[in-house]
């Protein structure tokens, strides 16, 4: 496994540690299927990389404050869903897989007679923002059926939502523009809880069964997949 291999997997380790969502074996499943056509992938040297680097991520979050931003926005995305806004965490890679994401949860929820105004969310690209030297986290959002007049209110609901939990939000009011967390200080560690899918249906449709589980165990598209 050539130095150069093993540098581009330490890279995409970094980054997948500090989002905070992959536990070890979606660690070595993701980087692993990024990396699927390289002769002489060493699976053990990458497992013991996951292994030192998550335990020392573990060991420094026990000296961060709390509450984290991190758990500041699970409150505030939490509230939008009671409020019938779809709120998902790391929605995919792109713009299309949140859009695609969050099309999917609400034809699940309407299909179990639950109705919502629309949807928000943020990506893998986001987050690589929110972790680089100017932290900033983007959401996407719109209306459950691309009504302007309706995509404002929900619009504005993220954005006094955000505020209510103590984040800095910079929005034009504008449509075309996403909303803009400034400042954002990202820490997490990964807590096996899942802040997409089932957090959603948790909160929406608690007590009505999933007869048809596609979605929620729907497999995790390979990075390389992306492009």
């Amino acid at each position: 496994m050539i130095q150069n291999i093993k540098h581009e997997v330490i890279e995409q380790l970094e980054k997948e540690i500090l989002f905070g969502f992959y536990n070890a074996n979606d660690l070595l499943e993701t980087i692993s299927d990024m990396f699927y056509n390289e002769e002489n992938f060493d699976e053990n040297w990458l497992k013991d990389e996951i292994d030192t680097r998550l335990k020392k991520h573990q060991k420094e979050s026990l000296n961060w404050a709390k509450p984290t931003d991190f758990d500041r926005l699970v409150l505030a995305f939490d509230s939008l869903i009671k409020d019938k806004i779809i709120a998902l965490h790391k929605a995919g890679y792109t713009r299309q897989d949140g859009e695609g994401d969050c099309a999917e949860i609400i034809e699940e929820l309407n299909n179990n007679g639950i109705k919502v105004l629309g949807y928000c969310y943020y990506h893998t690209q986001d987050l690589e923002r929110a972790i680089g030297d100017e932290p900033t986290l983007f959401i996407g959002y719109d209306s459950y059926n691309h009504n302007d007049e309706l995509a404002m209110d929900v619009a504005n609901k993220i954005v006094k939502t955000l505020e209510t939990n103590g984040f800095k939000v910079n929005w034009n009011g504008s449509l075309e523009t996403r909303i803009q967390i400034s400042a954002i200080n990202w820490q997490k560690t990964v807590d096996n809880i899942d802040y997409n899918y089932s957090r959603v249906l948790d909160i929406l449709q608690p007590n009505i069964p999933i007869e048809d589980d596609t979605i929620l165990n729907r497999k995790r598209k390979p990075f390389w997949k992306f492009w």
